[in-house]
């Protein structure tokens, strides 16, 4: 995994979304960190952003995620990288209210997963809550509407589980209700369609020994995913767009 990701990505940071290193880096001062901030990651996953960050600014970390094996896998990696005195890792549905007190954090991030939940509003609402006042919220979304895609394609590319696709505006209006500012937001699909064709072609080049992990019928689904994910970024009918808020 960590060689498909170094050919897929360039620099590997133990990601599994769409981020580079360098979209990371660059969002560190949009979030506006220091060595005193408390940054929370929703869906953390195995923390490869999360950790980049932390390792980046000194700051504490709070990773939250449904999976309790990626959760493990976070722990070890900040233990390796020695940056567990500065995390804190939670399995936890981030369908559910947050069990964490009001003005808890300084930022918060959400990197591709705002489109797994179910309800975002009340997330939104939630992040809301859980922020200092003015401060920020940061978070990419892969699926908004911007074309037409077919009911294939749509089967194909929620192959990860619950999946919405939003027409534009449809986040900025639920910010708003939660009583957040947007700052910011920026179209990234050009990145998006980067990193699904090096994923894809790293895939394909080492087909012999994913196939022997995932068994055929796995690694074809996968490859299909891909596929799809390239399709619609290239005729600009899904679009991976970053929006950044403030709490009041």
């Amino acid at each position: 995994m960590r060689q498909l990701r170094q050919e897929a990505y360039g620099h590997d940071i133990g990601q599994y979304s769409w981020v580079t290193a360098e979209e990371l880096a660059s969002d560190i001062s949009r979030l506006q960190l220091s060595r005193d901030s408390h940054l929370l990651d929703l869906g953390c996953g195995p923390c490869g952003p999360l950790t980049f960050v932390i390792a980046q600014v000194g700051c504490r970390g709070t990773g939250a995620d449904f999976s309790a094996e990626a959760i493990a896998a976070g722990q070890a990696r900040a233990n390796s990288m020695q940056l567990q005195d500065l995390l804190t890792l939670q399995v936890s549905d981030l369908n559910d209210p947050m069990p964490y007190a009001p003005g808890t954090f300084n930022a918060v991030m959400s990197v591709d997963v705002i489109l797994h939940l179910r309800h975002r509003g009340d997330v939104f609402q939630e992040v809301a809550r859980v922020l200092v006042p003015r401060g920020r919220f940061l978070f990419t979304d892969a699926a908004v509407l911007t074309g037409a895609v077919s009911n294939q394609e749509m089967e194909k590319r929620a192959i990860h589980g619950h999946t919405q696709i939003v027409p534009p505006g449809f986040n900025e209006r639920l910010l708003a209700q939660a009583g957040l500012k947007l700052l910011e937001q920026h179209d990234r699909t050009a990145s998006l369609l980067k990193n699904a064709t090096g994923r894809l072609a790293a895939r394909m080049s080492h087909r012999t020994e994913l196939e022997q992990l995932e068994g055929p019928a796995g690694f074809e689904r996968e490859v299909q995913y891909l596929e799809t994910v390239v399709a619609l970024s290239q005729r600009g009918a899904l679009s991976r767009i970053m929006y950044l808020a403030e709490s009041k």
